[in-house]
């Protein structure tokens, strides 16, 4: 059985609540990616999707300096490293989200996206066609 922890993306890159949305969207550009946990002392507090940036932007009184904790999703759903893979993706596809935070311990460990879950996928598929 495949387990998220086979397929997650660590360590994680995260910004703080207090982080401007511009400097989001900035480490989000030099890491090549479109998502964001938001931790606060280490705690999983949010995710940030370059998405929620893009719409913040185009909102009247929304500017670069608005700190992430304003438009950051606040209910996240998350998994155990030691979840199998397919309850990960069947989350993922229930509550139409792209990534889900790894927790093990309170602590945040990794990160699962929908691009983890293509890699495998083809891997997979390979792997049945070989």
């Amino acid at each position: 059985m495949i387990k998220v922890r086979d397929i997650m993306s660590s360590p994680v890159i995260t910004v703080s609540p207090r982080n401007s949305i511009q400097q989001a969207l900035e480490i989000m550009k030099e890491n090549d990616t479109r998502r964001l946990p938001v931790t606060d002392g280490g705690q999983l507090v949010g995710i940030l999707v370059q998405h929620d940036i893009e719409k913040a932007l185009r909102s009247p009184g929304r500017i670069p300096h608005t700190p992430v904790e304003w438009v950051m999703t606040k209910k996240v759903h998350y998994v155990s490293p030691d979840q199998p893979v397919n309850e990960a993706a069947r989350m993922m596809t229930y509550y139409k989200i792209s990534a889900l935070p790894v927790i093990d311990s309170g602590n945040l460990v990794g990160i699962v996206t929908d691009t983890d879950m293509l890699h495998l996928l083809i891997e997979m598929l390979e792997q049945k066609q070989a």
